[in-house]
């Protein structure tokens, strides 16, 4: 499968993508869950939550812990049956600060079986987006914004699922649409029936016939796919609409104000899981990449520290030097193995001592552009870095620093190994 070795990229340069294609054909492996599970009250782009259990109070796997009011709350579960130890600060490798979690001492590591079953046909709009929101549903992709916020949007005329998986460490999802085509196409009609719109488009980077009855299940249910060139900065919503549909989503908009919304596949499958068979969010598929161990497809409780994967790996301390959650385009290095997974963590990836942080050290910016010859959405990284050095934020208005989508291209090619999205991130919090 996918036998390019890179994507191709803007300004004559490639992406070596080798992680990716040590993992594509390796099946999930489910961790067990940790005998503590560390669960952060907030997953999301939005509003903390608040806990709903104490200290003491026993808990069952996929009970509802934490929930807040308002249009951009969405609920944590309990990943495990136990009890609540306690409640502290954890590191959290998003904010890069630390926030509230909940830890619970795993008790019984099965998960409680329940008879629920619903047919797609009795489900309207507002039935969907309420068990979506009740179930934890966020963007697997990596943004984890509320799922509920946008199937709650109106006058959408396009429904496009990313199946592209652009990240260069990533295979979880193509393994997913491997493994688990049927509940992907269940939760893409939910999708759909939400947003009340029939022009479904599946956008993926895969050669035809790769995916087999994932494909086959697509034309069965009428549902379009597309097969785009293989790229990693295509995987952005506002450059996957412009190349599937050949739309401009403005500057500081959003594709739903041109009549779009875009989906992951992982997405698409938590909402089927959800609404069709009553399982919250708890558990999701990741990548583990290492040079040790090789590119692995894994599935984990939310709440799992990264301690427990490497013990589960057979990983050792002194065979690593950093470790980095997610994409190791757009991702952060974790502190310490104490870390917890949670919504947001689609990819795990050591590296040894011999691969050391190529951003430890930095040379002087020798203006060379060509941070701003690759950025994909035509911005100036140079010139915005230099802007959020001096707190200028009526400049970094002018160079539009909110239309960054931290694809982190800028960062990889820089002769001086300066992380330009660092600062590019600084200024979009600098005008929020």
């Amino acid at each position: 499968m996918m036998t390019p070795q890179h994507f191709k990229e803007k300004g004559r340069f490639s992406i070596d993508i080798s992680m990716k294609l040590d993992a594509i054909n390796k099946p999930f492996q489910e961790v067990p869950p940790p005998d503590e599970a560390v669960v952060f009250l907030r997953q999301h782009v939005g509003l903390v939550n608040q806990p709903l259990v104490k200290k003491g109070e026993s808990v069952e796997a996929g009970q509802k812990v934490g929930d807040a009011k308002g249009d951009f709350a969405v609920p944590v579960h309990s990943p495990v049956t136990g009890t609540v130890k306690t409640m502290r600060q954890v590191f959290n490798p998003i904010s890069r600060e630390k926030e509230q979690a909940l830890v619970i001492t795993t008790e019984d590591t099965d998960l409680p079986s329940k008879e629920y079953s619903v047919g797609l046909d009795e489900l309207n709009r507002e039935r969907i987006i309420e068990k979506v929101r009740e179930s934890g549903i966020v963007g697997l992709g990596g943004a984890a914004f509320p799922t509920h916020i946008k199937l709650s949007a109106k006058n959408i005329d396009h429904l496009i699922i990313n199946a592209k998986e652009s990240d260069p460490n990533l295979a979880c999802d193509v393994r997913l649409m491997l493994d688990r085509p049927e509940s992907i196409v269940d939760g893409i009609k939910l999708m759909a029936r939400a947003l009340d719109t029939r022009d479904i488009v599946v956008a993926t980077r895969t050669e035809k016939g790769e995916l087999g009855n994932f494909e086959e299940l697509l034309r069965e249910n009428n549902i379009r796919m597309v097969w785009i060139h293989p790229s990693y900065s295509v995987g952005s919503e506002r450059l996957l609409v412009k190349e599937v549909l050949n739309r401009e989503v403005p500057s500081g908009r959003y594709p739903p104000d041109v009549g779009v919304v875009v989906h992951n596949v992982a997405t698409a499958y938590a909402v089927a899981r959800a609404v069709l068979h009553g399982e919250p969010l708890i558990s999701r598929s990741l990548t583990f990449y290492s040079e040790k161990t090789g590119g692995r497809n894994l599935w984990l409780r939310m709440g799992t520290p990264a301690g427990h994967v490497m013990n589960y790996l057979e990983i050792s301390p002194e065979d690593v030097e950093r470790v980095i959650f997610g994409s190791i385009m757009m991702g952060n290095s974790i502190p310490d193995w104490s870390v917890p997974t949670s919504k947001y963590t689609s990819g795990i990836t050591v590296f040894t001592p011999a691969e050391p942080d190529p951003y430890r050290r930095t040379l002087p910016c020798i203006r060379c552009g060509y941070c701003n010859t690759v950025c994909p959405v035509d911005i100036y990284p140079q010139l915005i870095m230099e802007a959020d050095k001096k707190g200028d934020r009526e400049r970094l208005r002018r160079l539009h620093v909110e239309d960054c989508i931290n694809c982190g291209l800028c960062s990889y090619v820089c002769p001086s190994t300066i992380r330009l999205t660092g600062y590019l991130q600084s200024g979009k919090r600098r005008i929020e």
